[in-house]
């Protein structure tokens, strides 16, 4: 069983938990906002962002730049990541910090109401039923990296405010009783999905799913503050008008949408009824979201149902997928009600685990060994591999943005196995060798582990690179640069033996050699980027393993530039502070920083010009700058002195503080990739 730890009591988690999207660049982080805000019990007062205790010089100056002006306009920042590589890209959207506090407080106030009107579908397979008390406990670093690295801490890594029923990621769903059962008393199932959900759903209709009346009708409620704090944000959907939809990313958008998708399930099961078909009787129907499963076991049960669906769907905006160009729909006529997609993975699943086995455990071993060779523990043929995996996605049909996550998971479950078994044999001779206490034959034997093993590091390497390639969406993108990570920590990791002394794995020039490999295929992913590219932000994701990297290994200044150079016109927060978080105060990048600087300029002039708006992207812009500790003093101070409304000791005092608080939205100090990635990759609440 595994262990439960309890989770911080504080209003503030929700900032942690459900207000950032998912999918977003590795450095950018909510946990020190929320220190910020917990420390100083900042809430929403008359308009504006006010602290409730902790009181200091420049703090309240820091909370009117921070929050805007009182009827100040505060839209949100949205970005674009790819959907494929192929296709365009996707909105998301982080809120104002001002909103980021107003959503905190709304959760705060209806977090019972909300567990109560998620919990009306029996349809629905994905929903909030309380507020979450307990975590699994985090695993914390894995030790085989290193045996002196630390533990990071839980309480700033939760998975969502909510605990959740049934499952919290669909393929949960495809073993488990409730798929089977139904596919043994059914003999049809029709999958489906909803198009374009959040974007297209009506907001204003919330009061209707909830009450049954239209919003000016709700005041007062949950509903219509919901609405309200909807509408402010002013995203830009991506389809249809503006002020339809609502955002994309957050975790608080699949609650807006649960309780809306509630309402249609149960209209649709009432009205089944009333014309005879009744649910576990004549059918089943299982939502997770924005996908559906209809079981049943005629055609005119499903015609009926989907007529009935699609008219409850259709009063909020919403309809099903066209079955035509839609890849989710699929339908099936005879058991076993399995998918191409299913069958491939399982296919996917035997070869990664043959792959990437310990030899010395296997046949393959053991008849090297009677035939007098030793084998190495780790092997991978980059092209083998890759060939291996292209013949089973055609075989099946397959695309790789379906597959691509869970190739990824296979492969670094199966790695963090490979990684331990050769940490703890490596370890053996290593210490021998330290206390010159191996033999001839066993330093033999240790060198051929060590040439073995970085052979399987450069292969492996090149099929990461070769996956992002063909599938260039963040998720991939964050998922290959983790794994690079921990290949890099895991070289450069230490042994403590047991009488006390340590030693390092690998020596410097073995380091460098595999830095090099990393920095090469960086550089031709660089080098492959379009001016019209939409997934630059996943690119730079892979300036994450170079900062741990000495000079002499890393990207050539001039590549960077270049690729800068490709997405001048599509600079964002996001794609400026990631190279800033790398360049830091590097002489040979003194031109690009000038640059960058110069948009940072431009960028945070809306601020002091327009005092009646408030974007969400010059306020990260503006304090990430301030906190930045490779941007020169007197470049701060001339961002300070264009703001008139303060006298020269307020932007004294705001200098001093955004100086001693180091972080906000970015961690600029004693970074570590494979920290920010478990606050990412955080556990299950419960």
């Amino acid at each position: 069983m595994n262990k439960l730890v309890g989770i911080s009591r504080t209003k503030y988690r929700v900032a942690v938990s459900d207000i950032l999207p998912y999918e977003r660049p590795i450095f950018f982080t909510n946990r020190f906002f929320v220190r910020f805000l917990k420390h100083y019990g900042v809430v929403c007062r008359d308009g504006r962002l006010v602290a409730t205790k902790n009181q200091c010089d420049g703090l309240d100056e820091i909370l009117s730049i921070l929050g805007g002006h009182k009827r100040a306009r505060r839209p949100s920042f949205q970005y674009s990541i790819a959907k494929s590589s192929t296709e365009q890209g996707r909105l998301l959207t982080v809120i104002h910090p001002y909103h980021q506090v107003q959503m905190v407080e709304f959760y705060d106030r209806y977090k019972s109401v909300i567990t109560d009107f998620c919990q009306r579908s029996r349809y629905s397979i994905r929903f909030p039923h309380k507020v979450a008390v307990v975590q699994r406990k985090p695993k914390g670093y894995p030790k085989y990296l290193s045996d002196d690295v630390q533990k990071s801490n839980p309480e700033e890594s939760i998975k969502h405010f909510f605990a959740y029923k049934y499952y919290n990621n669909i393929n949960d769903f495809y073993d488990d009783y409730r798929f089977l059962r139904a596919e043994k008393k059914f003999a049809l199932m029709e999958k489906t999905d909803l198009e374009h959900c959040f974007d297209s759903i009506k907001p204003e209709m919330l009061s209707e799913a909830m009450f049954g009346c239209k919003m000016d009708e709700a005041q007062e409620t949950m509903a219509c503050a919901f609405y309200n704090l909807n509408q402010s944000y002013e995203n830009k959907p991506e389809n249809g008008k503006p002020g339809e939809g609502i955002v994309i990313g957050p975790e608080f958008s699949r609650i807006y949408a649960e309780i809306i998708m509630q309402r249609v399930d149960a209209d649709c099961e009432v009205q089944l009824e009333s014309n005879g078909i009744v649910l576990n009787r004549d059918y089943v129907f299982y939502r997770y979201v924005d996908d559906g499963f209809l079981f049943c076991n005629n055609y005119q049960v499903k015609d009926k149902f989907n007529a009935i669906y699609e008219s409850c769907l259709s009063k909020y905006g919403l309809k099903r997928g066209n079955e035509k160009d839609n890849d989710k729909h699929r339908f099936f006529e005879q058991r076993p009600f399995l998918e191409n997609l299913t069958a491939g993975k399982l296919a996917l699943i035997n070869l990664i685990a043959d792959r990437f086995e310990n030899r010395l455990d296997t046949f393959k071993g053991f008849k090297k060994v009677q035939a007098g060779h030793y084998d190495v523990p780790t092997v991978l043929d980059y092209k083998s591999f890759v060939q291996s995996v292209r013949a089973i996605m055609q075989t099946y049909g397959l695309k790789y943005k379906e597959v691509m996550s869970f190739i990824l998971g296979m492969m670094n479950k199966r790695l963090t196995m490979l990684l331990g078994e050769f940490n703890h044999l490596y370890k053996q001779y290593c210490q021998a060798e330290f206390m010159s206490e191996i033999s001839e034959e066993g330093s033999h034997i240790k060198l051929q582990y060590e040439r073995g093993f970085l052979n399987f590091l450069d292969n492996l390497t090149e099929v990461l690179f070769y996956f992002f390639s063909c599938d260039s969406r963040m998720s991939t993108s964050t998922k290959v640069v983790a794994m690079i990570n921990h290949l890099q920590l895991f070289v450069r990791g230490k042994f403590q033996f047991s009488d006390g002394d340590w030693s390092t794995k690998f020596n410097q020039e073995q380091i460098e050699a595999f830095d090099e490999r990393i920095t090469d295929l960086t550089q031709n992913l660089f080098e492959s980027v379009g001016t019209d590219t939409v997934s630059y932000i996943e690119t730079l994701n892979f300036l994450e393993p170079q900062k741990c990297m000495s000079t002499a290994v890393q990207i050539h200044p001039r590549r960077l530039s270049v690729l800068m150079e490709k997405i001048n016109d599509k600079l964002n927060f996001f794609s400026v502070f990631q190279v800033l978080h790398y360049i830091k105060d590097d002489n040979r990048y003194t031109a690009l920083k000038e640059e960058l600087m110069l948009w940072i300029e431009q960028k945070t002039a809306s601020l002091f010009e327009q005092t009646k708006v408030s974007e969400t992207e010059s306020i990260l812009v503006f304090f990430e700058t301030l906190c930045c500790p490779w941007v020169e003093k007197n470049k701060k101070k001339e961002l300070m002195e264009r703001c008139a409304e303060l006298d020269v000791k307020q932007k004294e005092n705001v200098l001093a503080f955004a100086s001693s608080q180091k972080d906000l939205f970015v961690k600029w100090r004693d970074y570590s990739i494979l920290e920010e990635m478990q606050h990412i990759s955080n556990t299950e609440v419960y």
